[in-house]
């Protein structure tokens, strides 16, 4: 069944709120990080990464969680600049399914 222009309007507003909550996600992770960084001793000869590294392991996060989240928000814009064609998503629908079909890779978009 294809979408209603209000039903496409609906997901465009959804894929946006998800856009910004993952963005104020990935600031908050940052914030996070940096405050955590005050506990540990100074240490110049630790690069920024080795200094994240040991902060997302007191925090039990995974090192690589803000590179994936901006992943997220990447593959999120695309899905939303899909859904501002005039058919309402239909074409990009299309697309997607097709390159799944051929075995691509969804985060290969």
């Amino acid at each position: 069944m294809a979408s209603t222009p209000r039903q496409a309007d609906a997901l465009r507003e959804q894929v946006s709120r998800a856009i910004r909550r993952t963005t104020d996600l990935i600031a908050d992770l940052k914030s996070l990080a940096d405050g955590l960084a005050t506990l540990l001793p100074a240490d110049t000869e630790r690069t920024e990464s080795e200094r994240w590294r040991e902060v997302a392991r007191l925090a039990a996060l995974d090192e690589t969680t803000p590179e994936r989240l901006e992943a997220l928000v990447e593959a999120l814009a695309d899905v939303l600049a899909g859904l501002t064609s005039a058919d309402n998503g239909a074409h990009w629908l299309a697309h997607q399914r097709a390159r799944l079909a051929a075995g691509e890779d969804a985060a290969a978009a």
